[in-house]
């Protein structure tokens, strides 16, 4: 998988780690009479959540390794937030065209991911 399609998964997991964390909360209180199944649904449930949060630091930790500014917000906006690239650009205050290349750029400069 190349960084780019890393980058891509960043914003569905994030919407999976909260949508998983309100899964556990509504199982909590759901089985709260069955402890023996609680615990076998929070422990799969906390280490789903756990491994997609290192997934999510380390591609976290790659965008908040490059020196420009701008091409993190770019990265945080599009990838992170999902954000699609007109509102990028209201949000950034550049045009799309602009973000498109620093986009680019960017991603040329990313080292690879394994």
């Amino acid at each position: 998988m190349d960084i780019k399609d890393k980058l891509k998964n960043l914003h569905s997991i994030n919407m999976l780690i909260e949508s998983l964390e309100r899964l556990l909360e509504c199982d909590r209180g759901e089985f709260k009479n069955f402890p023996e199944l609680l615990e076998g649904l929070e422990q799969d449930s906390l280490q789903e959540i756990a491994k997609l949060k290192r997934q999510k630091l380390e591609i976290e930790s790659l965008i908040n390794s490059l020196d420009n500014d701008l091409q993190r917000k770019v990265l945080i906006e599009h990838y992170s937030h999902g954000y699609k690239w007109d509102k990028v650009a209201d949000n950034l205050g550049y045009s799309r065209v602009h973000l498109y290349k620093v986009h680019k750029k960017t991603l040329e400069q990313l080292p690879p991911m394994v």
